[in-house]
């Protein structure tokens, strides 16, 4: 076990300590990396929800003491209203949220399929499960996420063009470049998938290397020769429907893309 390692789970093995003596205390889950901890190094946050009995989420959000070491934190900016992010005085950061008991009953809570429950007075595991289920993703509409992609690759070179080169690549390196890594991953599964079901740029790279390296180097080119990069990439990997190299025309057109 490396040190790192050895540090990380100690840090959570006295977060559980700590949190198992506090009565208003329901349960602790961690997630990702945090609970698959094979998958952790000296990048990896710790990333958990804590439960809390109802009326006492707010209190355990803005009083931070039940942390481990929290006389060494520098900053704790509020994400959302759940959530949390916390940067100690060393760079160790947190990612979490603190739900009150009944809140994991609610058809709002997302949460991943990778957790791991490490603390629990009732019943954290079953509803855990219920809420990973209710976060898997919807059936995949391959028609519409290809033409979304498309419109979005429209959208960003004309902003490019416009001279909005930030907001250009937010369209092209971001939003349409994640309707690409969808249309891949559901064109060209791969056994043993690393992906994480809740955002589809992680481990992307594990999973697809050699598309890795080529999308890799597109983002750091220009916005529109990333565009036009990323729908060739795109046509080429899914093996594009004569309707969806139709719909790409109309894009290239638009954008004088065809006579060149």
């Amino acid at each position: 076990m490396s040190e790192y390692l050895d540090k990380f789970l100690a840090y959570q093995q006295a977060m559980v300590d700590k949190l198992i003596n506090i009565p208003d205390v329901v349960g602790l889950m961690f997630a990702g990396s945090s609970a698959d901890v094979s998958r952790a190094d000296q990048f990896s946050d710790q990333d958990f929800f804590l439960v809390v009995e109802d009326g006492f989420g707010e209190s355990f959000r803005q009083d931070l003491s039940w942390l481990p070491n929290h006389e060494q934190i520098a900053f704790a900016p509020r994400e959302t209203a759940h959530g949390l992010k916390v940067v100690y005085e060393n760079g160790d950061l947190l990612e979490f949220a603190v739900f009150e008991d009944d809140d994991l009953n609610q058809p709002w809570l997302a949460v991943g399929t990778d957790f791991r429950v490490v603390l629990e007075n009732r019943n954290i595991t079953q509803r855990l499960q219920a809420a990973s289920k209710r976060s898997l993703p919807k059936p995949f509409d391959r028609g519409a996420e290809y033409q979304l992609f498309l419109a979005l690759i429209l959208i960003g070179v004309g902003r490019y063009r416009r001279g909005e080169v930030i907001a250009a690549d937010q369209h092209i390196k971001g939003y349409a470049l994640a309707h690409a890594l969808r249309l891949i991953r559901n064109a060209v599964p791969v056994q043993q998938s690393r992906h994480d079901t809740l955002n589809p740029f992680r481990r992307f790279e594990l999973d697809y290397p050699e598309l890795g390296i080529e999308i890799g180097g597109l983002i750091s080119e220009s916005g529109e020769r990333a565009a036009r990069g990323l729908v060739e990439i795109v046509n080429r990997s899914i093996s594009a429907t004569n309707t969806e190299l139709s719909e790409s025309l109309v894009v290239a057109e638009r954008l004088g893309w065809a006579a060149s």
